[in-house]
């Protein structure tokens, strides 16, 4: 229900008929300190338009542009870590390869 929108919705009958569970509401300062923690967790950031535009295309039904996004990141982040792992393999075989090539160079068969 989109109350911005709809101009027959009155909040004080909606708030007579639907009272806040008591049950949910979590007071005191360890929850204070959880709702801090969160907060600074969050952490905005600018992506230009045509970026942000190109990620909502992309999302999918029941999917949000912020998801797809953080989606993105991480599959990128783990190709990158990959990606390190494989040029470290890389540099070690061309390396083994190198020395044993020199070896052979600086002592002929005879």
């Amino acid at each position: 229900m989109n109350t911005m929108e709809d101009e027959d919705f009155d909040y004080q009958t909606y708030m007579r008929e639907t009272p806040p569970d008591p049950a949910l509401i979590r007071r005191g300062a360890s929850a204070r300190q959880q709702r801090l923690d969160a907060a600074i967790r969050r952490l905005a950031i600018r992506i230009d338009p045509d970026v942000l535009q190109q990620f909502s295309q992309l999302a999918s039904e029941g999917q949000s542009a912020e998801q797809l996004i953080n989606q993105a990141l991480r599959q990128w982040l783990a190709a990158d870590g990959i990606r390190e792992m494989v040029r470290a393999e890389i540099q070690l075989a061309v390396q083994q390869s190198l020395s044993t090539t020199q070896s052979t160079v600086e002592s002929p068969p005879a």
